[in-house]
C-alpha cells in the first residue's frame, strides 16, 4: 500500500513532471551497463565493428554503434596566497574526499564557462579565469577527461553547498594527499605544486 500522493511504484516516480535530483550510484553506470539502444531500444550486443576491427556494443534492430568516449569534465584550481582551493566531497563518487571545484561540461557548453560555472555551483564563488594549467585523464577509469583551469578567487568567501561538504585553502605541504578523490585530482595537484615551488 501507498500514500495517495506517492507514485505507484519506483518506476512512475521519473515519469511525472517534478524536479528530479540525480541517482549518482545510477548515473556513473553509464556507459558501461548500456543494455539498450538510445534510438529504438533494441538490445546492444557486442559485435567487431569495421575498421579498426573494435568489439564495440551494436543495436541488434537497427544497427546503431554505440562509440563511447570520456565525458568532459572542467575544473579550477583557485589559486589565493600561494594556497589552493579544495572541497571535501559531500556525493558519491568518493564521498568526503577532497577535490577541486569542477564537474561535468554541458553539451553546447565551452570547458572554461563549465569550469566556472561549476565552481559557482559548488563553492559559491564567482572565480576569474587565468589560463588552461592542463588536461587528466586516468587510463584505469577512463570515463572522463578533466580540462583544469588557474582561476583567481572571487570576492566571495567559498562556502559550503550539497556537494561540498568542507572548504579549504590549502599550502603546498599542508594537501591531505591520503584523502584526495581522483587520480586526475593527484595529478593536476601535483602539477600544480611542482609550478607552486
Amino acid at each position: 500500500m501507498h500514500r495517495h500522493d506517492e507514485p505507484a511504484n519506483r518506476d512512475d516516480a521519473y515519469l511525472d513532471d517534478e524536479p528530479v535530483e540525480p541517482r549518482h550510484e545510477i548515473q556513473h553506470q553509464y556507459p558501461q551497463n548500456v543494455r539498450f539502444c538510445a534510438l529504438c531500444g533494441g538490445a546492444m550486443r557486442p559485435r567487431v565493428v569495421l575498421p579498426d576491427r573494435k568489439r564495440l556494443r551494436v543495436c541488434s534492430r537497427c544497427g546503431f554503434v554505440d562509440f563511447q568516449g570520456p565525458k568532459l569534465v572542467a575544473g579550477c584550481l583557485v589559486i589565493d596566497a600561494g594556497r589552493i582551493l579544495l572541497l571535501r566531497r559531500s556525493i558519491p563518487p568518493r564521498l568526503g574526499y577532497w577535490t577541486f571545484p569542477g564537474g561535468y561540461v554541458d553539451l553546447g557548453e565551452m570547458p572554461q564557462a563549465a569550469a566556472v560555472r561549476e565552481t559557482a555551483e559548488e563553492v559559491g564563488m564567482n572565480v576569474g579565469i587565468e589560463r588552461l594549467f592542463g588536461v587528466y585523464a586516468d587510463p584505469e577509469h577512463p570515463i572522463a577527461a578533466v580540462v583544469v583551469y588557474l582561476a583567481s578567487p572571487g570576492s566571495e568567501s567559498p562556502g559550503l553547498s550539497n556537494e561540498a561538504s568542507e572548504v579549504g585553502y590549502f599550502a603546498p605541504g599542508e594537501i591531505p594527499w591520503e584523502e584526495i578523490a581522483f587520480r586526475t585530482t593527484t595529478a593536476a595537484l601535483n602539477d600544480w605544486v611542482k609550478v607552486a615551488g
